[in-house]
């Protein structure tokens, strides 16, 4: 792997690393609204997931805090981790775990006692802002203003630091911009086209440029390097994606995760084959039904249903087969859902990409998936009672 593929590819992996070993606990609370306040004489005694236009947190939240928001601001105090998707992201306040943020905007005034991961056209630290682990990020413009106590790894086209950082830095950046203030406490290394002048007494090590050469002639090693580099980032880029969305998904719906796992234990054949006639028959009958100009709207809604479907059946199907794994190495005993999840989750991300048996696997497990998905929502629709009573295991034995 060259030195420009390296922090590219680095930010998805360690984002993935930092989703593993930050699972929520069991209780949940859930919040939905336009606009959402938790006021400054609240507390929260709980993990709190919110969806919300508007969101504001002024208030103490004990436990970690999910949002889904076009503007997440936090003035107040979370003592777990922040995980939220927005399009700004602004902390004020105080977390003492980590932040993992992607948005257009992410900005952080206040103090962040771990790590900092992030994504956007705008990763910022600002001249307050205090982070006590490391920041791994990828951006148009990356700046670091305030104090950071670990080390820095990302990826921007315009990066600026103008603030303290206590160990390494790995950069792929166009341009860096080194304001007065800035300092390293650790090596420097960075890929671009051009090296860049950096003040000796700016870097306590070794400054180590690695250089980006494009080629005039296309060579078609350098081009399938390349597209294997986007494949493999886009990839784990989707793992990272799916496992925030699988947490929340066992987080907010545990009640329906069990009766997935229910229709799976139940009837895993006749599961597998409604997910392969749903699998091959909604297409044709999609197009089918576009053919005429009414039909077009109720086509585009089974469209996004069919492709709602694989996605969140993959996933559920990621639960079950890690309670197989666990249940047979455990021998029964329960173990804590999340885990359960990431495990399968990372095991058919390994096995699927296995040459021939691969697109074997990846058959399987859809139809598989999407046929217990569809039996558990039609349970759903007739309110059928769930044989454990609505508990959620870890273990699961077919």
């Amino acid at each position: 792997m060259n030195a420009l593929t390296r922090p590219i590819l680095s930010v998805p992996l360690a984002l993935l690393l930092l989703l593993l070993t930050g699972l929520p606990a069991y209780a949940l609370e859930h919040r939905s609204g336009d606009t959402l306040v938790v006021s400054a004489s609240e507390v929260v005694n709980d993990d709190l997931a919110v969806s919300a236009r508007l969101l504001q947190i002024d208030g103490v939240i004990h436990g970690d805090l999910y949002a889904f928001a076009q503007t997440l601001t936090i003035r107040g105090v979370v003592d777990g981790d922040v995980i939220a998707v927005a399009q700004q992201v602004v902390v004020d306040g105080q977390v003492h775990g980590s932040v993992r943020a992607g948005g257009a905007t992410v900005q952080i005034n206040g103090a962040v006692d771990r790590n900092v991961t992030s994504a956007g056209q705008l990763v910022r630290v600002g001249a307050s802002g205090q982070v006590g682990g490391s920041v791994i990020g990828a951006a148009e413009t990356l700046s670091l203003a305030g104090d950071v106590g670990g080390g820095l790894l990302g990826a921007g086209d315009n990066v600026v630091l103008q603030g303290r950082i206590a160990r390494d830095v790995e950069l792929s950046l166009n341009r860096l911009q080194l304001a007065p203030g800035a300092s390293v406490g650790g090596n420097f290394d960075y890929s671009a086209e051009r090296e860049v002048s950096i003040p000796t007494p700016v870097v306590r090590g070794q400054t180590r440029f690695h250089p980006v050469v494009r080629p005039q002639r296309v060579d078609r090693r350098n081009v399938s390097h390349f597209f294997g580099a986007v494949s493999t980032f886009l990839s784990l880029t989707w793992l990272a994606g799916s496992a925030i969305v699988g947490l929340v998904m066992l987080r907010a719906f545990p009640r329906f995760v069990a009766r997935f796992l229910d229709a799976l234990r139940q009837s895993a054949p006749a599961s597998f084959g409604i997910g392969f006639v749903a699998l091959v028959a909604t297409i044709p009958l999609a197009i089918v039904m576009a053919i005429t100009i009414v039909g077009i709207p109720a086509a585009a809604v089974l469209v996004g249903g069919y492709a709602g479907g694989l996605f969140l059946g993959w996933l559920l199907l990621a639960v079950a087969v890690g309670g197989v794994l666990i249940g047979l190495v455990r021998r029964g005993r329960t173990w804590p859902l999340g885990w359960s999840f990431l495990l399968g989750l990372l095991v058919l991300y390994v096995v699927t990409r296995i040459p021939f048996l691969g697109p074997l696997v990846t058959f399987l497990g859809v139809c598989l998936g999407l046929g217990a998905l569809l039996t558990a929502l039609y349970r759903t629709w007739r309110r059928d009672e769930l044989g454990t009573s609505g508990a959620v295991s870890a273990v699961f034995l077919p």
